[in-house]
């Protein structure tokens, strides 16, 4: 396989980022303007078991597999 010309690793470059461009500014859009609150990986005390969640789309409190936590809800549990 040949290397790549500039322009072709420009165009890559262009290819990967756009995607990632795109969902980090809908991320960010949704916390500043429709006051969404931020999700974080709660640590090894805040693990919320399946069932525990009303609020949640899944019912159970995980979104793949890992259990998300509101950042506002972090003062509440401590």
């Amino acid at each position: 396989m040949a290397p790549l010309t500039a322009d072709a690793k420009r165009l890559r470059t262009i290819i990967i980022s756009f995607p990632i461009l795109v969902v980090t500014t809908a991320i960010l859009y949704r916390r500043t303007y429709l006051g969404e609150e931020q999700r974080r990986i709660p640590g090894p005390n805040e693990v919320q078991r399946p069932g525990k969640d009303p609020k949640s789309i899944l019912g159970d409190g995980t979104l793949g597999g890992a259990p998300w936590v509101p950042a506002g809800e972090e003062a509440q549990r401590r």
